[in-house]
């Protein structure tokens, strides 16, 4: 029989808890090897933390902090760490060595996949150039073409700034030579796209990411058939046009699918016009989402999106593809793609200015721990989806109650799967009663 005495712990019982901090540590040198055709400036700003270390535990989380911005650079396939003693007559007293031992891209990398947009899925085909020059840029020619017939052809140079004394903001500058095209059926266009894109990013303190754009090019509205009516066609043909484009981000969510903490907020503004000079539209949409989190997993979500586009008669009119059309399941549940909203001659004539809301009540499956990590693709949510077009108060409301059940796709995109009841509408609304398919990134 035991005597009833605990087990006196021994010291090696202990090891899993090491405190490293009292370790007294520093970095003497830092060794990359395997760049051949990049220059050290580029590389230097990843690693210089190293040098702050005062113990080996900041060696140890400053080295992988090391490796994860290498990686970031663009210009590894892979990397290995290596941590050793200092050594030779320079070495210090409680001194180390820190090796990152990788290789280079190939000058030339392709990948072939998919990509979901908005209720859209495209196969793609990209080649990259990396690092052409040294210090990170890069050429990518990119096509898509998705099940909806659109398609993208972008051909784009990117430089990076990361080597820069500013390299802590990420600043990065691209342009782009494009075509698109792109299908709108709900009002019986298309819409061919073409020219040149100039593009400056950066990061900000507190998560704020920001994107400064020039486009300038060609495009063309045309009649997808003998039954678009005679209001589209009168906006078809090719017109110059020119935009200057703001893109910002705020961003604290903990998941880009399945958030259960944090705040979205992001906005896109565009003055356009058809030269330098003459810009006559102001374009503005903003999409807020917050999330709360409650017990058990379950989580409330409150998001909401607002248009709105400002045009000055005298200098430009406003161009049918640049018009809000709201409905669909990325917006408005409940109602068919740009079904609620007005029509004209049969098809959605699209609105100026539109706001949504959604109120969400997501939870994991039950027993989901029962299926592993299966389980964790998947969330069920009751919903209620409200707003309208053309006005900014609660005339002519349009709202949809449901629920549902949507799975994760990678980490930007899922799908849903909803039975949706409108509860009111007006009349010429296409509504969707009954179950609703949707797929793609920023839902409502």
């Amino acid at each position: 029989m035991g005597s009833g005495k605990s087990k006196e712990s021994h010291p090696a019982d202990k090891k899993n808890n090491i405190d490293f901090t009292r370790f007294k540590a520093r970095v003497d040198r830092i060794n990359i090897s395997g760049l051949s055709r990049t220059y050290d400036d580029y590389v230097q700003r990843s690693v210089a933390n190293l040098f702050k270390a005062s113990n080996f535990q900041d060696v140890i989380i400053e080295t992988t902090n090391a490796k994860d911005n290498l990686m970031q650079l663009g210009i590894f396939k892979n990397l290995k760490i290596k941590i050793d003693v200092s050594k030779g007559s320079d070495a210090t007293k409680n001194g180390y060595e820190v090796t990152f031992n990788g290789d280079e891209l190939s000058r030339l990398t392709g990948s072939i996949g998919t990509e979901l947009g908005q209720n859209d899925g495209a196969a793609t085909a990209e080649l990259t150039s990396p690092n052409v020059f040294g210090r990170g840029e890069r050429v990518s020619l990119n096509y898509s073409y998705s099940y909806v017939r659109s398609s993208v052809l972008n051909l784009r140079f990117t430089k990076p700034y990361y080597h820069t004394i500013v390299g802590e903001y990420n600043p990065e500058a691209s342009i782009s030579i494009f075509k698109h095209s792109s299908p709108t059926p709900w009002t019986k266009f298309r819409t061919e796209e073409s020219g040149i894109l100039l593009d400056f990013s950066f990061t900000l303190p507190f998560n704020l990411s920001n994107s400064f754009q020039y486009e300038v090019g060609v495009k063309e509205i045309f009649a997808m058939d003998k039954f678009t009516p005679f209001f589209v066609r009168e906006h078809c043909g090719p017109k110059l046009a020119s935009i200057i484009r703001y893109i910002g981000t705020f961003e604290t969510r903990d998941s880009n699918v399945f958030p259960t903490n944090g705040v979205l907020i992001k906005t896109t503004n565009e003055l356009m016009g058809s030269t330098l000079s003459q810009f006559g539209v102001m374009k503005s949409d903003v999409h807020c989402e917050m999330n709360v989190p409650l017990f058990a997993g379950i989580s409330l979500q409150l998001s909401g999106r607002v248009g709105m586009l400002l045009n000055d008669m005298r200098k430009e009119a406003i161009p049918i593809n640049s018009l809000f059309f709201l409905g669909g399941p990325q917006s408005l549940r409940g109602f068919e793609l740009a079904g609620a909203g007005p029509l004209r001659e049969g098809v959605a004539a699209g609105c100026t200015s539109y706001w949504a809301s959604g109120l969400h009540l997501w939870s994991p499956l039950p027993f989901s721990s029962y299926f592993g990590g299966f389980g964790k693709l998947f969330r069920t949510h009751l919903f209620y989806n409200f707003g309208t077009c053309n006005t900014f108060t609660t005339d002519k409301l349009r709202s949809t109650a449901g629920a549902g059940i949507a799975f994760r796709i990678g980490q930007k995109a899922r799908i849903e799967f909803n039975y949706c009841q409108p509860l009111s509408f007006e009349s010429g609304d296409r509504v969707k009663r009954g179950f609703q398919f949707g797929i793609g990134y920023e839902f409502i």
